[in-house]
């Protein structure tokens, strides 16, 4: 099988990393890679389809192009140019701007376009904008601007054009070109620091702790000379990296225990994970609800309470975090309360089925689109860390509770994990085959880099 294979390393205190980047064609839909292959065909890149246009309408403008303002000087620096007439134009959005205000920067009649986005509904999209977004302008000289393009992510962009007394509105829908990559690193200090040391994302990172985060505690279980292996997809647009893409294959060796996960698509394109075995990464519930937090008090039938200054019972696990980290959900059930609770201060309780409840107290406010009875799913932000009620300082208590009794979350034994479809079995055989001899290899790689 060709591939091609890109070395970098990293010096991080005296030890050397290496980051092997292997390119693989992209692979699709249910078994990441097409039925029947035993291996992801050859080839670097996946070519980019021409973008799709789809038109969405078009609004005339109720006194044609009269009432604009002649053109003033442009202060933006024109970020390409067709010809002497026509030039495109850059615009970074501002607080709360909005496209009136930033046609009238640019020396042009706003007032036009307020008609056009409440005629046609699908214009309301350039009500969305965020500070530091972008905008392209295309305008002509003494003529009024003739188009605007809103990208609002990598692959949608809205092109807002002016065609004789009216506007027309198009969405252009890009198929990016793909790449398989390769990144692998050895802990140090923390997954979030050492994973950018080896050239991982922010979502990325995030992404391979929720992946393995049934197994692994990372606010506890990570040891120096950990390692981490990720094959991820890259997305590319004119020969551009735009975005990360799926992670296909990951590695995590912590205290020695190997962990891998393979994902896999479903029909409707929903990706989860599997051990190379097909048992599901997905456990009941999460091993933490705050990612990269630290154990700041344990469960104990007796500890000296730091601000009632006596000795008590304390029935949860305390995880220190900066005011404002999010608190997840570790697993699906209905909010059962919420709100303020005496020294729990700012609570929610959520009750998963008859046996398991969870209690996430001291919280400085909760996710506005909760109520009590509201369903949340596993994973999913339901409060912030805060200092509410008998608290000496930021920090989410945690209680896990079994028929109504308060169980240690550390200790505790989960009910084991579930085996992937039957129907599926044979081809994600296949396919976990092929990525775990690709881990295989990265892992000889990194070991070779490490020991030099």
């Amino acid at each position: 099988m060709h591939q091609t294979t890109r070395y970098r390393h990293f010096h991080r205190r005296g030890v050397w990393l290496l980051g092997m980047a292997i390119f693989l064609t992209s692979v699709t839909i249910a078994a990441i890679m097409p039925r029947g292959s035993d291996a992801p065909p050859a080839g670097s890149l996946i070519p980019a389809t021409p973008p799709q246009t789809v038109r969405l309408g078009d609004t005339t403008l109720p006194t044609a192009a009269n009432g604009l303002a002649p053109p003033s000087v442009i202060a933006e620096t024109p970020v390409m140019k067709s010809s002497n007439r026509e030039s495109w134009t850059e615009v970074t959005v501002r607080k709360r701007d909005t496209l009136s205000d930033i046609l009238k920067r640019l020396g042009y009649d706003g007032n036009e376009i307020s008609h056009v986005i409440q005629s046609n509904p699908e214009a309301r999209v350039f009500r969305q904008f965020r500070p530091g977004q972008t905008l392209r302008l295309r305008t002509e000289a003494g003529r009024p601007w003739q188009e605007l393009v809103y990208e609002t992510d990598p692959g949608e962009a809205f092109h807002l054009i002016r065609q004789e007394g009216r506007f027309e509105l198009t969405k252009e829908i890009r198929a990016f070109a793909t790449r398989v990559a390769h990144v692998s690193g050895t802990i140090e200090s923390s997954l979030f620091e050492d994973g950018q040391e080896a050239g991982l994302s922010d979502t990325l990172i995030m992404k391979l702790a929720e992946i393995f985060g049934w197994d692994i505690d990372f606010a506890l279980d990570l040891r120096t000379g950990d390692s981490f292996s990720v094959i991820h997809e890259e997305k590319y647009w004119q020969g551009q990296k735009v975005a990360d893409g799926t992670i296909l294959a990951a590695e995590f060796i912590n205290q020695g225990r190997v962990f891998r996960a393979i994902a896999y698509r479903d029909v409707n394109g929903y990706t989860s994970y599997f051990t190379p075995e097909g048992m599901s990464m997905r456990r009941p519930f999460l091993r933490t609800p705050v990612e990269f937090s630290r154990i700041t008090s344990r469960f104990s039938t007796g500890r000296f309470h730091p601000i009632l200054k006596k000795w008590r019972a304390h029935h949860g696990v305390d995880y220190g975090a900066p005011l404002g980290t999010p608190v997840r959900a570790t697993s699906s059930g209905r909010i059962l309360s919420l709100g303020w609770n005496g020294g729990y201060g700012k609570r929610i309780v959520v009750r998963h089925n008859a046996t398991y409840s969870t209690v996430y107290a001291h919280l400085s406010r909760f996710n506005t689109s909760l109520r009590v009875g509201s369903f949340v799913d596993q994973g999913q932000t339901i409060g912030y860390v805060g200092t509410t009620g008998l608290a000496s300082g930021p920090h989410l208590h945690y209680e896990f509770q079994v028929n109504g009794e308060h169980r240690n979350p550390l200790t505790f034994r989960f009910p084991g994990s579930t085996p992937i479809a039957r129907e599926h079995r044979d081809d994600f055989a296949r396919m976990a085959k092929t990525w775990s001899e690709r881990l295989d290899l990265i892992g000889r790689g990194t070991q070779v880099a490490a020991s030099r």
